[in-house]
């Protein structure tokens, strides 16, 4: 994807930082990940903050369309499982009707999960709300249209094997990867990961969740059903069952298992859960972000990205001592993000002392 977009211009890359939508902890810190990205061929990269990163496809969404736009882009560039943009823009257009909300409405009604009754209210016969870059996507192009954002669309097909597998192949899944980071095969994944990024992803420093588990677990137990309710993304009650959950599970496998049924899924379990661990709650949820902070750049990506430091739309965010001058819903934003980064260093082979965010030098390259 990043050599297509070349093809195009300047590239800005819009990374998750260290909790990510899967429910999870990201493998590798995102200042690694940001390196990677720009050894690979990007200009710039852009952190998405805590509060999208590990949240639904829309805020997901919304957050990384936000942080483009207020970078300057005037294209977006995603990866399908289609490969085919109009097809993609359709869909979006199929989610937009009210008959379409009605629709989602009585469909949720009954039962189901989001993602079956958001594809069956849609009415598309060719099962493309199914495929999970699809669908990420489609959010992609609504959060856009949401904001005002007149963009151009590409998409990227995408090959190899699909989202989750574990088979192997000329191209394997970021799951598979991520296995195998954790076990130790390096030689396995060096046959994945480009040259440029390789020196990156050699040795042990990975983060495990396997080494905060009961770290997270200590913290749920601690919190009020009402602190629960304020979650961002709680519906249909099911902070009670979670509430109810904690107070039995002895690991986070037995949390997920007890509160999941058939309409929630799992990864959105994980992300209550974790979202709860680091004290996030529903303020920013569906909202625009505050701010959006530069992970990284070259002498190109700064260059772009200094013509959009007094962007009308929302802050670019170089130095911390910046935040403090914003509002408060940032200074909120920054201190979840101060949480997030803390926590994570404590999954780490040798754990950090608190306040990285603060310390954290932008990464610079030629």
């Amino acid at each position: 994807m990043l050599n297509k977009a070349r093809e195009l211009g300047t590239v800005v890359a819009v990374i998750s930082g260290n909790f990510v939508q899967r429910g999870d902890i990201a493998v590798a810190e995102k200042r690694v990940r940001a390196a990677a990205a720009l050894r690979c061929g990007a200009d710039a990269v852009l952190e998405l903050p805590v509060s999208y990163s590990l949240s639904t496809a829309q805020n997901f969404a919304l957050g990384g369309i936000s942080a483009l736009y207020a970078a300057g882009c005037d294209t977006v560039m995603f990866g399908s499982e289609c490969g085919d943009i109009n097809e993609l823009l359709t869909a979006a257009d199929a989610l937009s009707t009210d008959e379409y909300r009605t629709r989602l409405s009585e469909y949720l009604a009954t039962g189901m999960t989001f993602a079956a009754a958001r594809e069956r209210a849609a009415g598309l016969e060719n099962g493309i709300l199914s495929g999970p870059n699809n669908n990420l996507a489609v959010e992609y192009i609504l959060a856009a249209r949401s904001i005002g954002a007149d963009f151009k669309f590409v998409t990227v097909k995408r090959v190899g094997q699909a989202h989750d597998s574990m088979e192997t192949g000329e191209f394997v899944s970021a799951s598979l990867l991520r296995q195998k980071l954790l076990c130790g095969d390096y030689d396995f994944c060096k046959k994945y990961i480009p040259k440029e990024a390789e020196s990156l992803f050699v040795g042990e420093n990975f983060a495990d969740m396997r080494r905060i588990e009961t770290a997270v677990l200590s913290v749920l137990r601690l919190k009020t059903e009402n602190e629960l309710k304020n979650l961002p993304d709680i519906s249909e009650g099911i902070e009670n069952k979670l509430f109810s959950a904690i107070k039995l599970a002895t690991s986070l496998d037995e949390l997920y298992n007890t509160v999941k049924v058939k309409r929630y899924t799992h990864a959105r379990i994980r992300r209550l859960a974790l979202s709860a661990f680091i004290g996030l709650d529903n303020a920013l949820f569906m909202k625009i972000p505050p701010y959006i902070r530069v992970l990284g750049f070259n002498k190109r990506g700064e260059e772009h990205l200094k013509k959009q430091l007094n962007s009308s739309f929302i802050p670019l965010v170089m130095r911390v001592s910046d935040i403090k001058n914003l509002s408060d819903a940032a200074n909120l934003m920054f201190a979840a993000e101060c949480r997030a980064a803390d926590l994570y260093s404590l999954a780490l082979p040798k754990a950090l002392p608190c306040g990285s965010e603060y310390t954290a030098k932008i990464i610079k390259t030629e």
